[in-house]
């Protein structure tokens, strides 16, 4: 493991970083859509402003 560390140069920090980063963002865009959808199905169809 530790032979792995020292191996690692910087750029695959900053690699690892992006992936996380962009990887989380999409996650928590994907939830917001799903929740959003999932809320809008219980409004009965008079209360949906936007349609």
């Amino acid at each position: 493991m530790i032979g792995l560390v020292l191996a690692a140069s910087d750029w695959t920090y900053v690699g690892w970083s992006y992936v996380v980063v962009i990887g989380t963002l999409v996650t928590f865009a994907v939830w917001t859509v799903l929740r959003g959808r999932r809320i809008g199905r219980r409004l009965p169809p008079e209360e949906r402003r936007w349609m």
